[in-house]
């Protein structure tokens, strides 16, 4: 038994769970008749542990102890289900604090989740012995309601508390990497694949130690402690589980979802090492790996493998990373070799992970790169367009073309980025270059017309070096094309334009400040606002208003 957690209390486990014959009459818990009125409930519904005393001749007595609605008094809510809320409670005889999920037995039955409330009741009994799984202590039921009493994670999400950070230091994502590798470890120990590992369900207690949560949706296979297949500890095969009780329907997070169970709607254990190869990268690097527009583009990238690690990510993670998310499940690399790759050097497995004292929590910053040197003019009109991203007027050259800025007789570049915000990681889907942020954004009116050699513009001779590629599903003739829209500049010197409002993440125009051919330039226009106008091959963009300062890098 693991230490940390204290003397388990004892339980009676609750009996299952089960949809009654007749439509419209409540959740049954037993045999017998259904009780008719709230008193009967309080009674037949109530939780019964047997608790082991010691009495003044020193005699053992077993006393029975029932615990029911009544024994608590609830307090604030922590968090909300489709079908569940979750209250901060305390027990008015012992005065200990706990979390009690609060579900509601109609709903339950009318959407078809028995199931699942079920599943989750039957993994937390078997999960009894491990300080990084939350703990069920007891079950009961009202004539409206189930309860699961659980341990009180004040700590919040880790999820909540990466959105607040940005992202982990390599010391943070050690620990907690670590606590989540040592908790799924003995998950698997005990025949449990919990196939939704994901930040949001990774909870802290007060110590800032982890707990994993909602198992609802786990998968159940026999116990290795209780058949005598495996020895205590052991996380078993990796592919565990993936030819017995084929699911037919999705379960998961889109972004954490595994390629076999969108290939083969199966899950095993390798599953949830996918999951942790993701929540890796995520802490590191402040969002997932694999995020797109909307849920199918999400299943295409993670089937083609398709995702890039940010400038700076640490090389040692970036191997681990590169080793857990493997198309084929068989290929991942099992818990023992996790435990021992270079990533983990230096952490103490098993009682002493608990025991130790959560580390602070830092952002991760990656080490400053080497200065962009750049020579040559296609390289200083780069130079310069990234100034145009950044807010930064660029010199004119002896021409009146643009020059890049000079640091002490040098090129200036971007050198160093902070961990993205949450507007990056709201806007991710739209930036897609490696370690981009988002500079500057707002609404703005944008004209968009055509070039000089464009098919609205003057007309060129076919077949001559200066006919450049056709937007005729943009611009038609002379006609300019006057829109609000949402625009956005990023660290990789792009102009981004989207929808007015910011609700849907897409771009409906990307304008690149680094393509040979483009320039820009600033006026104040008749009605005394400042404008930006954006020459390209074939278009000019003219956007008036003013933008927001997001942050600055330089």
């Amino acid at each position: 038994m693991y230490g940390g957690n204290g003397p388990l209390p004892p339980r009676r486990n609750s009996k299952r769970v089960r949809a009654p014959s007749n439509p419209g009459s409540d959740v049954a818990n037993g045999s017998g008749p259904m009780p008719s009125k709230a008193e009967e409930w309080s009674e037949r519904g109530a939780a019964v542990s047997a608790k082991q005393e010691v009495d003044a001749s020193g005699h053992t007595q077993t006393r029975l102890v029932k615990k029911g609605v009544k024994d608590f008094n609830f307090g604030r809510t922590l968090g909300e289900g489709s079908y569940s809320t979750v209250l901060a409670a305390t027990d008015r005889q012992t005065l200990k604090e706990y979390a009690i999920k609060v579900l509601d037995k109609r709903h339950i039955i009318k959407e078809k989740k028995v199931k699942y409330v079920n599943i989750e009741r039957d993994t937390l009994n078997r999960l009894t012995e491990h300080p990084g799984i939350v703990r069920l202590y007891y079950t009961f039921q009202d004539e409206r309601s189930l309860y699961f009493v659980l341990d009180l994670a004040s700590g919040g999400e880790l999820l909540g508390v990466l959105k607040k950070m940005g992202s982990f230091d390599v010391e943070c994502t050690r620990f907690y990497g670590a606590e989540i590798l040592d908790s799924v470890a003995y998950l698997h120990s005990r025949g449990i694949i919990h196939r939704d590992l994901k930040p949001e369900n990774v909870l802290l207690d007060r110590d800032m130690h982890v707990k994993i949560t909602d198992f609802g949706t786990a998968k159940i296979l026999a116990d290795p402690q209780r058949s005598g297949s495996g020895k205590h500890g052991a996380a078993g095969d990796p592919i565990d589980g993936a030819e017995t009780d084929r699911a037919m329907s999705f379960v998961g997070t889109a972004e954490y979802v595994s390629p076999e169970l969108l290939r083969d709607k199966n899950a095993c254990k390798a599953s949830d090492l996918w999951a942790f190869g993701c929540i890796i990268y995520q802490l590191l690097a402040g969002r997932p790996p694999f995020k797109a527009a909307n849920e199918y583009l999400t299943f295409q990238k993670i089937l083609a493998l398709e995702y890039t690690f940010p400038d700076g990510f640490p090389e040692v993670a970036r191997d681990l990373v590169e080793r857990l998310l493997v198309l084929e499940p068989a290929n991942r690399l099992p818990i023992e070799h996790i435990r021992n790759h270079r990533f983990f050097e230096g952490v103490q497995w098993g009682k002493g992970l608990w025991r130790q004292k959560a580390p602070r929590l830092k952002a991760y910053v990656p080490p400053p790169a080497e200065p962009i040197r750049l020579n040559g003019a296609g390289k200083a009109t780069a130079a310069a367009g990234a100034a145009a991203a950044m807010g930064l007027a660029p010199p004119q050259g002896p021409s009146g073309g643009l020059q890049a800025p000079l640091s002490n007789g040098r090129l200036r570049g971007v050198t160093e980025l902070p961990p993205p915000s949450q507007l990056d990681i709201d806007w991710s889907p739209v930036l897609t270059r490696d370690n981009e942020r988002i500079l500057k954004l707002g609404n703005l009116v944008v004209s968009s017309g055509p070039q000089a050699q464009s098919p609205g513009g003057k007309a060129s001779e076919p077949g001559t070096p200066s006919e450049k590629p056709k937007f005729r599903s943009f611009f038609s003739g002379n006609v300019q094309k006057r829109r609000e829209r949402l625009v956005l500049i990023t660290s990789a010197a792009r102009v981004v334009i989207a929808p007015a409002g910011g609700n849907e993440k897409k771009a409906k125009m990307d304008l690149s400040l680094l393509v040979g051919g483009s320039s820009w330039k600033s006026y104040v226009d008749a009605k005394g606002l400042t404008a930006w106008q954006l020459d390209t091959v074939s278009a000019i963009e003219i956007l008036t208003g003013s933008l927001n300062l997001n942050r600055t890098i330089y």
